[in-house]
């Protein structure tokens, strides 16, 4: 595993995600172990061949895919937390 538990913590925080539930955390540690393993976190000339600009193009789509997947996962978060507040302060009354 290339990531650690501090390079890990890194990205969420500049994500936003520092204060993600065990749950997303095990599975946001899945995806980066993954994108890793494929060398998509990173510049790789594992996936690009002769056909460098196409190929390029399809790599940054992917990260740029990555990206969008870390601000949805972040506003669900927000939401989750949000829903769980708002059940304890009815189960309260």
């Amino acid at each position: 595993m290339l990531f650690n538990n501090k390079n890990i913590a890194g990205i969420l925080e500049d994500r936003g995600l520092s204060e993600l539930n065990d749950d997303s955390l095990w599975q946001v540690k899945n995806i980066l172990n993954e994108l890793d393993d494929e060398q998509l976190l990173r510049n790789s000339k594992k996936i690009i061949s002769s056909d460098y600009g196409n190929e390029k193009a399809i790599a940054t789509y992917l990260r740029a895919i990555v990206e969008q997947n870390w601000v949805l996962l972040a506003q669900n978060d927000k939401i989750l937390k949000s829903l769980q507040s708002q059940d304890e302060d009815t189960k309260e009354k």
